[in-house]
């Protein structure tokens, strides 16, 4: 597993503000990964698991979101 540090470091000081938080890139450059190692900080700093939502919207047990209503 390779961590990115440099961008954890970078969102790190948005993480418990409300500011919503918009990761983007080109297809395969591990941006659900580096969602993945956000997941992984909060838990490991005492973040109650219960209170993180992670939605793949490529598995079809998602796919009935279809807008913001529907989350």
């Amino acid at each position: 597993m390779h961590t990115r540090n440099f961008y954890l470091n970078k969102i790190a000081p948005f993480i418990d503000k409300p500011v919503v938080k918009v990761i983007t890139g080109m297809r395969r450059v591990g941006k659900s990964y580096f969602i993945r190692q956000i997941i992984e900080r909060l838990k490991t700093s005492g973040k109650d698991a219960a209170h993180i939502l992670y939605i793949n919207k490529e598995q079809f047990e998602f796919d009935f979101i279809k807008d913001y209503k529907k989350l």
